[in-house]
């Protein structure tokens, strides 16, 4: 696979391997998926590891070294599951590393007949980057909003329609030069190279939501351990992009504190007992969720030490997601996800301070009961999208990749089965 540092332009090179690695470097966890495209296009899942991350703190890298073994560690295990070796890797990028910037294109068709051409899409999207960054600021990739023929806009895909000029309205994604030469160094350690960078956002949109979702209106919050990371589509695309300083770390923490028990204890506690809003009081003995010896606990005790920090979080979820949407009530309401949304009575809570509606997506695209690998699988299905290799599919400027991301599910239920 060739070696780049972004995933710029409209398409991805045409992969020359066939096989594909993805990479999500966690506050809490790393994971890798490992893919293989056959000759007809068809991708199949043959390796996934999942371990603790080491080396990171609130989504940065503090420890380079540590963060590298980790990375190793994590690839490694995959490879051996595979059955084979990578040299690469297509590593996810949180929304805490990036910005979207909007921006435009314009050039002449240079096509037979003034018919635009493939190539002049092409020009369009090279001259849609072609802007002044800070020098710490590094262009990663590019999302088309509209193209626009002689005055004609909302058009997807241009190619075939005469006129004399092509425009491209779009969003650059722009990543924070420090944390990607951090990121790219420790791939480098662990001995595997950087294929480039998806924002996970895409990757999560492109394989959680629906097509309908993302066309009317829809927000995407990825609850992790350190921080939420928002992203809201509309008419298609990806609109802007957020993260909330808060997670399931700090519920996890909070719970540790009041009840005097050790985090796993706290953590089991939370994901797997729904007490909100019961007029009944429980109690149980922490013993059971691991702790040391035995300890009885009620259910308000937890509700008491737990809601507030939730209802912050989804306080300041509401006040995003007007911002992000400039809309009261979001047209497909608001989609939750990651791992704390595992926890029992999330959506319900959610439900009690958010005026929209909502949903919890726990899929995970196979036997596999844990929704954190859904961005390592969402950037296989999102670099294959865009790539000339998959055989029978279009880029993701001019066509749906529905019909791949589908594929990728089934085949990740055939592995695990």
């Amino acid at each position: 696979m060739t070696r780049g540092n972004s995933i710029c332009g409209g398409e991805v090179e045409s992969l020359t391997k066939d096989i594909v690695a993805s990479l999500d470097v966690g506050t809490a966890n790393t994971r890798c998926v490992i893919a293989e495209v056959d000759q007809k296009g068809d991708v199949h899942v043959i390796g996934m590891s999942s371990r603790p991350s080491v080396g990171m703190r609130k989504g940065l890298i503090i420890d380079l070294e540590a963060n590298a073994l980790c990375i190793k560690e994590t690839i490694s295990f995959a490879e051996r599951m595979a059955g084979t070796t990578v040299s690469s890797v297509y590593v996810g990028l949180s929304p805490l590393h990036a910005a979207l910037q909007g921006s435009r294109g314009m050039v002449a068709v240079l096509g037979d007949k003034h018919e635009v051409s493939p190539e002049d899409v092409e020009r369009a999207i090279q001259a849609a980057k072609m802007i002044s960054l800070p020098p710490n600021r590094e262009v990663l990739d590019i999302i088309s909003k509209q193209y626009i023929v002689d005055g004609y806009g909302g058009l997807k895909d241009p190619v075939r329609m005469v006129g004399m000029r092509l425009e491209l309205e779009a969003l650059l994604v722009v990543g924070n030069l420090t944390a990607l030469s951090n990121l790219r160094r420790s791939v480098d350690r662990a001995g595997y190279g950087s294929d480039g960078f998806v924002l996970k956002p895409l990757a999560l949109g492109e394989l959680m939501l629906s097509e309908d979702e993302r066309e009317l209106g829809v927000l995407l919050c990825d609850v992790g351990a350190s921080a939420t990371e928002l992203s809201y589509f509309e008419e298609g695309t990806l609109r802007s992009i957020g993260v909330l300083p808060i997670g399931g770390a700090s519920v996890t923490n909070d719970l540790a504190l009041g009840l005097r028990t050790s985090t796993p204890t706290a953590e089991r506690l939370k994901i797997e007992n729904d007490w909100f809003g019961q007029t009944e009081e429980k109690v149980v003995d922490l013993s059971a969720y691991g702790h040391v010896e035995s300890k009885r606990i009620s259910s308000k005790a937890f509700v008491e030490i737990i809601e507030p920090r939730y209802e912050e979080l989804f306080k300041m979820l509401r006040q995003q997601a007007k911002d992000l949407s400039n809309h009261d009530v979001i047209p497909a309401g608001i989609v939750l996800t990651g791992g704390v949304a595992k926890t029992k009575g999330f959506a319900g809570l959610a439900k009690r301070y958010i005026p929209n509606p909502v949903r919890v997506s726990l899929d995970t695209y196979g036997a596999v009961d844990d929704p954190g690998y859904n961005a390592a699988v969402g950037i296989i299905t999102y670099v294959l999208s865009r790539s000339a290799y998959v055989a029978g599919q279009r880029s993701q400027r001019r066509g749906s990749s529905s019909g791949l991301v589908a594929r990728v599910k089934g085949f990740l239920k055939d592995f695990w089965e």
